[in-house]
């Protein structure tokens, strides 16, 4: 392959490799927050059906009135509390309280008092997620972390036995429960990349190989187009050299050009459908010095005329410009299909 050929490709796999690149990292995101939804809905669901097994009663204080919206809300620094030890204060955490699974001030306290006498079973309430998440359609491995702030500030926390992938990129979910003393809960997923978009990324490759040969290939084509363009004067018909052999001490030597066209250059002599024409010497010698040029796209410098047809250097540009133009008068009265043309500093014979 050539160098040319190797660089188009390399430059089409690296924009064919952008475009697969942003497109899985599009659909990657856009999965993701479908997925990271699930799981927070059917995580509530479940955190909802642990508090319902819980049956609380006992006098409660609240410290300001339920509002339908907890943000807009004025948040106090702290918050009273009664139960059967007595009344203390507690201070807010903003965070947890903006996180917390309910809004209404009076079930945050009922919940503080349930989980205190009865926590959270975080092997039951992981079972519970999965179910809930089976039934949306996730299936896969889920972790729960759990921390817990009593009345004196200290904090207790604990995980599901078999979350050792847990970190914070798996977060999926954090809620919290009851009010001030709360207990914060944190959701995992064991998801990556791959089994999120799988399918998207075979695909992906797929569209993306098709493509990258269909784009290399209306490269290629588009390159010899215009390679094609800008040389229209190169020679695309190779000479064939039909015979060569000596015969004492003089060689025949005849060459056709195309079908129809056979040039016999021992005899000075041109065919074209069974037609012919002797040319001069001079001429025939012009003619097989163009054949022999095939390398180069059968062009001829100047120079190399003038050193082949005079060699004592009685030459100018005049005599050059007589000599093709005899040539390729010879030429046009048998085929005018065949062409000499001017170039840069010489002509080039056009089949």
């Amino acid at each position: 392959m050539r160098t040319y050929n190797v660089i188009l490709l390399f430059i089409v796999a690296c924009i064919g490799g952008i475009v697969l690149f942003f497109t899985c990292k599009y659909a990657y995101e856009s999965k993701l927050s479908i997925l990271k939804q699930k799981a927070k809905s059917t995580f509530i669901r479940a955190v909802n059906q642990e508090v319902e097994g819980r049956n609380v009663a006992g006098p409660l204080v609240i410290a300001f009135p339920d509002i339908a919206n907890m943000k807009v809300a004025e948040l106090p620094d702290s918050v009273s509390i009664v139960d059967s030890i007595g009344m203390y204060k507690v201070k807010l955490d903003k965070e947890k309280h903006y996180n917390n699974i309910t809004t209404d001030t009076n079930a945050r306290l009922f919940h503080s008092i349930a989980f205190k006498e009865h926590p959270i079973q975080l092997d039951s309430l992981n079972l519970i997620w999965k179910k809930y998440l089976n039934e949306a359609g996730v299936s896969m491995e889920t972790a729960l972390y759990v921390s817990v702030l009593d009345r004196y500030g200290n904090v207790t926390s604990a995980s599901t036995s078999y979350s050792g992938w847990r970190k914070c990129s798996n977060l999926v979910s954090i809620v919290s429960i009851g009010y001030a003393c709360e207990i914060e809960v944190m959701a995992y997923l064991h998801y990556s990349v791959w089994n999120i978009i799988y399918m998207e990324i075979i695909l992906g490759l797929l569209i993306y190989i098709v493509c990258m040969y269909v784009i290399y290939k209306i490269g290629l084509f588009i390159k010899y187009k215009i390679i094609s363009i800008r040389d229209k004067e190169v020679i695309k018909h190779p000479v064939v050299k039909i015979v060569k052999e000596m015969k004492g001490s003089s060689s025949i030597r005849s060459y056709k050009l195309h079908e129809d066209f056979i040039f016999h250059a021992d005899q000075n002599l041109i065919e074209f459908k069974g037609q012919q024409q002797i040319l001069q010497p001079q001429s025939s010698k012009l003619l097989e010095l163009f054949l022999r040029m095939e390398e180069t796209g059968y062009v001829l410098k100047n120079s190399d005329i003038s050193k082949t047809l005079w060699s004592d250097g009685s030459v100018s540009n005049d005599r050059i410009y007589k000599a093709v133009a005899r040539l390729r008068s010879n030429i046009k009265e048998l085929d005018s299909s065949i062409e000499i043309k001017k170039c840069v500093d010489g002509y080039q014979l056009v089949l």
